[in-house]
């Protein structure tokens, strides 16, 4: 319980981080299915460094990592990106509060998928 706090957390920031820069794209003209990976990615750079060091502790820097933390958020992403573009497009979501409901159904698989399987304790998976 106490490491999923720290995700969510974490996932607090990463959310400020990528639901603003989302906005700021939006509001600066940038499509919002290219916005949505611009600040995706945004927050998974902040994801990284914390979820390794902070809430998973995970002291291995071998590059297969972040190959896998790297595979999870590309899968996150597409996950996400398709409920934003079916909100949008079939459900009349505005942009924001569609990817307001994204980020929240995305952080669920993202936090399953890294605790199993990209920080997972060796042997554990």
């Amino acid at each position: 319980m106490k490491r999923f706090l720290k995700f969510g957390t974490v996932g607090v920031f990463n959310t400020l981080i990528t639901l603003g820069s989302y906005t700021l794209f939006i509001y600066i003209g940038i499509h919002y299915l290219l916005a949505n990976v611009l600040g995706y990615v945004l927050g998974v750079l902040n994801s990284y460094y914390w979820n390794k060091r902070w809430v998973f502790e995970a002291r291995d820097t071998k590059a297969d990592v972040f190959v896998k933390f790297a595979s999870v958020n590309v899968f996150t992403l597409a996950f996400n990106t398709l409920i934003l573009y079916l909100l949008v497009q079939y459900a009349g979501f505005h942009p924001v509060v569609a990817n307001i409901v994204a980020i929240g159904s995305a952080m669920v698989v993202n936090y399953l998928l890294n605790a199993r399987w990209t920080f997972a304790a060796k042997g554990s998976h």
